[in-house]
């Protein structure tokens, strides 16, 4: 209940109290998520994790009105129906589960940017200033080193990202992201997915990929190769140490 409360039952696995290979692997998520040891086992640390973060949504919800019961840190019958009372009161699908949109109303609802609204982008200048420096140095190392490589997609915008997570769950397609909308790097200006080229053709070589992405760690980002659960080849973040439930939460990069 509380993976699924909490967004992050991304296999869309059913309640049925086994404890199977879908909810393994999104409690594994999960734990990479917020920066748990990747297990798969409801240790201590996880369920503590889990637990405080339904209580903080409890409180939230009592606190504005909408009775989610005892802030327990069970995502209960009675916390579903605060949060899709709160959801259908701020033009949100009442679906029940604090997703990306849900939290950003609830912990940030007068943000000073506008990130849910901007459109995608492949322009290194819709990054994070820091994060676009980082692009710009991963780019020369790589054209010192031979390769032809060229940004793909920089910030993506949260509508874009709902497409692509619908993709082989509500929608055809194979799965790609386990990512929602404000659940992205990208979403953030964070994130950045790149290509080698050749002869002005996109790469199937996996080598070039991975000098690539050896080049980006060496200017400090973080490579989508070396995920757990869904390998990306093409892409690049630098997180600041933030996840991204925190800055739906309001929290910022150092400027």
């Amino acid at each position: 209940m509380e993976l699924t409360g909490l967004s992050k039952n991304y296999n869309n696995f059913i309640i049925d109290d086994y404890f199977d290979k879908k909810t393994e692997d999104a409690l594994m998520n999960y734990q990479d998520d917020v920066r748990l040891t990747r297990n798969g086992i409801v240790g201590p640390a996880t369920w503590a994790s889990l637990i405080t973060r339904v209580k903080t949504i409890q409180v939230k919800l009592n606190s504005l009105g909408y009775n989610a019961g005892s802030p327990d840190g069970w995502f209960g019958p009675v916390t579903t129906s605060a949060v899709k009372r709160f959801q259908s009161a701020h033009g949100l699908v009442p679906e029940g589960v604090v997703n990306p949109r849900t939290r950003v109303k609830l912990f940030n609802p007068h943000p000073i940017d506008n990130f849910e609204t901007r459109p995608s982008s492949t322009s290194l200048s819709a990054l994070d200033p820091y994060v676009a420096k980082l692009a710009h140095e991963f780019l020369r190392l790589c054209s010192a080193n031979g390769l032809d490589v060229r940004i793909l997609a920089a910030f993506r915008s949260w509508d874009e990202s709902d497409r692509l997570y619908a993709l082989g769950r509500t929608a055809p397609g194979a799965v790609v992201s386990n990512a929602r909308a404000g659940d992205s790097y990208h979403n953030w200006g964070l994130a950045f997915d790149a290509a080698p080229f050749v002869n002005n053709v996109m790469t199937t070589d996996r080598a070039k990929f991975y000098l690539m992405g050896h080049l980006g760690e060496q200017v400090g980002l973080q490579w989508g190769g070396t995920f757990k659960s869904i390998v990306d080849l093409p892409h690049f973040q630098y997180t600041f140490g933030l996840t991204t439930e925190e800055l739906q939460d309001g929290k910022r990069p150092p400027r």
